[in-house]
């Protein structure tokens, strides 16, 4: 593993450790986004992933993004991803990278960040070939209400924090960072869905919802619903630990990201 920065946003430098498969590239890219509720969280926690798919000849980058602190940090924090999208097309190939053939991880916020920038035209960077979401937000409203109805209506929550604003003050702005609402016949990739029905921190239906509406506007998704799993195994178990939830997940996953982007090479 290496780290590389990748850009710069409010005079912070934004990394990515970088994990290459052994022997000669270019090797197709799949780009991580590790959770913690938009507000806390660090690249390292996908490091796991990193190494396993790197033995499956996958490159794996796990990026920096801006977390919400004092002040609100969208859409800089989707900015952020895109940023590391557009640096990986524009010089993967100086890392051993194929710029052509680049997909996103996203887990929980990071799922919805990543969903987000793969799916809205608002952030500047190439379109990527795949999207898989472990356990991601991709309605913010919806979360926000499952939130209200679980949690003191006097606790700070994190959509707010993120966003800056209550949804019904601000009910576009919610729309506007969405991935569910930004689903359009204009773009198609191959989408990789996992959630556990046990998981209280991101209500199923978020993912299973998300599922529907891809399919609906023709998009080819794969689901792996998990019963007995509940929230944050991804980023705590590896993948390799024996009847964890990350081992029971990972050939599915490994598998859609060869088909999808090992069997598009030239």
């Amino acid at each position: 593993m290496r780290t590389i920065t990748f850009a710069e946003a409010d005079g912070a430098e934004l990394h990515a450790d970088l994990y290459l498969p052994e022997g000669k590239g270019p090797f197709p890219l799949v780009t991580g986004i590790s959770g913690g509720g938009w507000v806390r969280g660090h690249r390292g926690a996908l490091a796991a992933w990193g190494k396993h798919l790197a033995k499956a000849g996958l490159a794996f980058a796990s990026i920096d993004y801006r977390r919400a602190g004092a002040k609100p940090v969208f859409p800089g924090n989707a900015e952020d991803v895109a940023a590391a999208l557009r640096f990986f097309a524009r010089h993967g190939a100086e890392h051993g990278i194929d710029p052509e053939r680049i997909g996103v991880l996203g887990v929980s916020a990071g799922g919805h960040l990543g969903a987000l920038v793969s799916l809205s035209a608002e952030f500047d960077c190439p379109t990527p070939k795949v999207f898989a979401g472990i356990y991601g937000v991709y309605d913010l409203l919806a979360h926000w209400q499952a939130d209200r109805d679980s949690n003191s209506v006097t606790a700070l929550d994190k959509t707010e924090r993120m966003l800056g604003a209550r949804p019904f003050v601000d009910p576009q702005l919610y729309h506007r960072a969405s991935p569910l609402r930004q689903i359009t016949y204009d773009r198609s990739m191959p989408v990789f869905l996992c959630w556990g029905h046990l998981d209280r921190d991101i209500a199923p239906e978020q993912s299973a919802g998300f599922a529907r509406a891809l399919r609906q506007a023709g998009y080819p998704v794969t689901v792996v619903e998990l019963p007995d799993a509940p929230h944050l195994w991804f980023s705590e178990e590896s993948p390799e630990a024996s009847g964890s939830f990350s081992a029971r997940v990972a050939p599915a996953l490994v598998r859609f990201f060869k088909r999808n982007l090992v069997a598009t090479a030239a």
